[in-house]
This record gives C-alpha cells, sequence and structure tokens, in this order.
C-alpha cells in the first residue's frame, strides 16, 4: 500500500513539473496564467507593435501591457549585442537591454513576460525595437533598458521550450514596420552563397560589420543578404560551399531585407551547389543579337544558355561609373553590364571577356539598356585590347540613341569621338557640362562626370578640343562619360 502511494505521488510530482515546463501553444488569444510565474500576459507582441505606426516616433507605454514570448536569439556567439528577442505566434520583438552575457540568463528557448508598462516602442530604419526612453545629447531616443532595472520589466519562466523556426520565401517578407516577420526566427530552404572563399565577416582590425549574399543560385536573381558582426565568434569563418537552408532572424534597414544567423549551425548547406552546364560554342552570340532580345520595361528574362563577348571599355575604376559595373564593345555596338562589387573586381579597360548568360536580364535602368550578370564569373581571354573611337557628330549621336534600344542602328554603350566641341560652362569636369560642335541642330548634348571620378576635380580645356567617350541615355537627356582626361585632345 505505501509503495502505491509513493508510486502515486511521484506521478503528481512528474504532471506538475510537466504543467510547468509545458508552453502555451498559441499566443493569438491572451495566454492564460502561468504555470511558473503568478503573472498573466494580457496582449500579443503583434498587437503591441500595432501601437507603432509613425516611423522614428517614440511611443511611451503608459498602461498596463504585459507580452510573453519564447527567446529565439540573444548575444550568445557575439553577432547580436545586447539585444534580445522574443517570439509569439503573432509575431516578434526586439528588446534592448543595456547589459551583456544575456544569454546566461535568458537562453534560447526560455519563456519570458515583459511589463511594458514604462517601457518605449519605436524602430531604427523600420526595424521595431522596445527599450526605454532617454535623452542623448539632448535628442530623445530609445535606449536599452539599464541592467539594474531589467528585472522590473522582464521576468523569466521555464526553459527548454522548442524554438521552431518559421518556414518563409523571400516573398513573403516585406519590409513594412508592422510585418509579423521582422525580428521573428525565419528559415529559407534552397539557397546557397553567391561566392564561397571568404570569411563570414571583417578579421581585420577594422571590425567593421559584412554582408554576404546568398541566391538559389544558377542564375537565380531571388537573392538577399546575411549581416555578420565582425565580434561574432564565428566571424573568422569561411562560408560554405553547399546548397540547403538558412535559419536567421529577419531584420530590415528602411527598404532593405536582411538576415542575421544567430551561429554557423543556423547555415545547412548539406547539398551541392547548383551547377550550371555551359552552352556550346554554336550558342554564343554577338552584342548586337543581345540587344535585339530587348522587349519592354522592366526587363525581358534570358531563358536560354548562350554568351557574349567583348573588349572592355570602361570600368568602375575611374569611379566614373558604378561599382561592379563594366561597359563591353563587341563590333558596332556595346551594353553596360553588372557584375556585382565582387565578381567585377580585376576586370580593366583593354581585357576581352566572354561569359555564360543563364536566366541574366536586359533591363531598362534609368533609360539605357543594362545586363544584369550578378554573381555571374566572366573569364578573361585576351588583355591589352583597345577599341578605336568612331568619328560621330552630337547631331548623329542624338538621332542614334533616340531609336529602340533593340535597334542595331543604337550605338548607346560604344567609343565615340566628337571633334571641335566646347564645353560650358568652364571649370572642373565634375557634374553637367553641355557639349556643343558645329554639326546641324540639335548639336548639343550632356558631358556627365560623376564627382567620384578620379578626374573630376580636374580643369576642362575651353578651346574647342576633341571628347572621346561613350553614349548612354539618363531618362530622356542623352548624355557622354568619359574614362580620363586623357579622353579629350
Amino acid at each position: 500500500m505505501i509503495k502505491i502511494q509513493q508510486l502515486f505521488s511521484a506521478l503528481i510530482i512528474v504532471l506538475v513539473l510537466g504543467g510547468a515546463l509545458s508552453c502555451k501553444k498559441t499566443f493569438d488569444a491572451p495566454p492564460g496564467p502561468s504555470d511558473d510565474l503568478n503573472i498573466v500576459a494580457n496582449t500579443t507582441i503583434q498587437v503591441l507593435k500595432s501601437r507603432h505606426t509613425v516611423a522614428s516616433q517614440i511611443d511611451v507605454i503608459g498602461d498596463d501591457i504585459i507580452i510573453c514570448g519564447i527567446v529565439s536569439a540573444n548575444d550568445k556567439s557575439g553577432n547580436f549585442y545586447k539585444q534580445l528577442f522574443i517570439q509569439d505566434t503573432s509575431g516578434a520583438m526586439q528588446i534592448m537591454i543595456d547589459a551583456t552575457s544575456l544569454y546566461a540568463t535568458y537562453p534560447v528557448g526560455r519563456r519570458v513576460y515583459v511589463k511594458c508598462k514604462g517601457l518605449a516602442l519605436s524602430d531604427y530604419k523600420g526595424n521595431m525595437q522596445l527599450g526605454i526612453k532617454a535623452d542623448v545629447g539632448g535628442v530623445p531616443s530609445v535606449q536599452g533598458i539599464p541592467g539594474a532595472l531589467v528585472g522590473q520589466y522582464i521576468l523569466g519562466g521555464s526553459i527548454n521550450n522548442p524554438v521552431e523556426p518559421i518556414v518563409v520565401t523571400l516573398n513573403q517578407l516585406s519590409t513594412s514596420m508592422s510585418d509579423r516577420y521582422i525580428n521573428a526566427l525565419v528559415k529559407l530552404e534552397d539557397f546557397e552563397f553567391d561566392v564561397t572563399n571568404v570569411t563570414y565577416s571583417d578579421t581585420s582590425s577594422y571590425k567593421s560589420t559584412v554582408n554576404r549574399t546568398f541566391s538559389k543560385g544558377c542564375g537565380s536573381k531571388e537573392s538577399s543578404i546575411i549581416r555578420t558582426s565582425a565580434y561574432a565568434n564565428f566571424a573568422a569563418q569561411t562560408l560554405p560551399n553547399g546548397h540547403g537552408s538558412i535559419t536567421a532572424v529577419y531584420t530590415v534597414y528602411t527598404t532593405t531585407k536582411q538576415f542575421i544567423i544567430r551561429d554557423t549551425t543556423d547555415v545547412q548547406f548539406n547539398a551541392p551547389r547548383c551547377v550550371i552546364q555551359p552552352p556550346s560554342a554554336s550558342s554564343h552570340i554577338s552584342i548586337r543579337q543581345l540587344r535585339s532580345r530587348y522587349i519592354s520595361s522592366p526587363g525581358t528574362k534570358i531563358t536560354d544558355s548562350v554568351s557574349i563577348s567583348g573588349i572592355v571599355i570602361s570600368d568602375a575604376a575611374n569611379g566614373n561609373l558604378s561599382t561592379g559595373s563594366v561597359v563591353i564593345q563587341d563590333g558596332d555596338n556595346g551594353i553596360n553590364v553588372y557584375f556585382g562589387p565582387v565578381t567585377s573586381v580585376g576586370i580593366n579597360v583593354g581585357d576581352s571577356i566572354s561569359f555564360y548568360i543563364v536566366g541574366d536580364s536586359l533591363k531598362l535602368y534609368k533609360g539605357a539598356m543594362e545586363l544584369d550578370a550578378y554573381g555571374t564569373a566572366p573569364s578573361i581571354i585576351a588583355t591589352g585590347r583597345s577599341v578605336t573611337p568612331r568619328v560621330k557628330t552630337i547631331n548623329e549621336i542624338n538621332a542614334a540613341l533616340t531609336r529602340p534600344l533593340g535597334d542595331p542602328l543604337n550605338f548607346e554603350y560604344t567609343l565615340v569621338k566628337i571633334l571641335n566641341a566646347t564645353a560650358t560652362p568652364a571649370g572642373t569636369f565634375s557634374g553637367n557640362k553641355t557639349l556643343t560642335d558645329g554639326s546641324s541642330s540639335p548639336n548639343t548634348m550632356t558631358l556627365y562626370t560623376k564627382s567620384t571620378a578620379t578626374f573630376a576635380g580636374q580643369t576642362m580645356p575651353t578651346v574647342a578640343s576633341s571628347w572621346i567617350g561613350y553614349p548612354s541615355k539618363y531618362n530622356t537627356t542623352i548624355e557622354l562619360q568619359m574614362r580620363s582626361a586623357a579622353d579629350v585632345q
């Protein structure tokens, strides 16, 4: 009889402990009383987030709002700093705490209750956050809850609660401040890093946070970034060379989607990378044939496997072209190609390059044609090549660039030479200038030089000169861009 009573008592203890460690399956309705704390959550995280509707505004909570959530991420790896992320089934919240080693008290899987009265809601560039209102240099802002006061606002409950990431697609995620996925632990499937011979973050003494791009691979344009602090304990590890899933906290920076992993186990690339079978030699097309494929805005996707080649007539090293872009010419036609900042490195003026186009797109960018070949690795098949600029009047250039983009007589992004032209107003090359020659009207066009160009600060000649560059459109304005001051003769 005693043994039966002991067995019955043990069973009661197990049931009580099991109840204490269990977590409610849903917080869509306010949770009931906790089994381990004498506290009741009376609203959901998403309802709390709905109180903050004006970007950058600080909303101090004046009523007795209590939320409950499970810790999904903390500062254990160093990739988060003085931040705690919690979520329920309605949404997720970033809590700012002015303390370190938060993981010791709030491990992943711990249920916490947050007494929100006296705290403040705001956002940083669209990313919602909860903290304390404070004046910094006389300017109101939201800062971390002081370590000595954390216990007044945050109460720790049961531990080892399951934390399952929400499986999503990139298209499901928006950058709207009220998006229920912002600050949530999510899982993206079927991705790979665009480059794999680099580390997660900066290993130099500068300690800069680094963005690494990931995509579906095989020419897919569905991509985003993983953002990693240089202080993460895995910053020096090399990105995995494979294909698979990414678990991360979803955050936003204005209109940019970005993801932050907790540690390297969040990246499960166990499948081989997507491999493209190169097209045959017979599938090579000219830039003229490529341009003729353009149909309409916003772009035309190249669905078959073809390759193109051309001689580089301008690169970003001169500062007068966007980083990641090169201009190539083949015969009497040219095109601006965007490879991305990594794969464009090492490509220089005079290089003859060839590359495959698989899933890339011809796009209308600010009125000019661009080939979006992001992540494509071109082959340099020769160096030291040159293209002789064709002598054209401004009238001929204006006529050619008003033709349709796919017209073979539209010679945008090819080298031209304009004789006996003057540039006004006088001064340095930087900015918009007006080129005028002696041809029939219209005999004026814009000479544009970015302020970042290596020659932007040099003084232009005031006498009639020959000007070499490549014409293109900026919206409806036809303009000429040079590569260096040596293009004026």
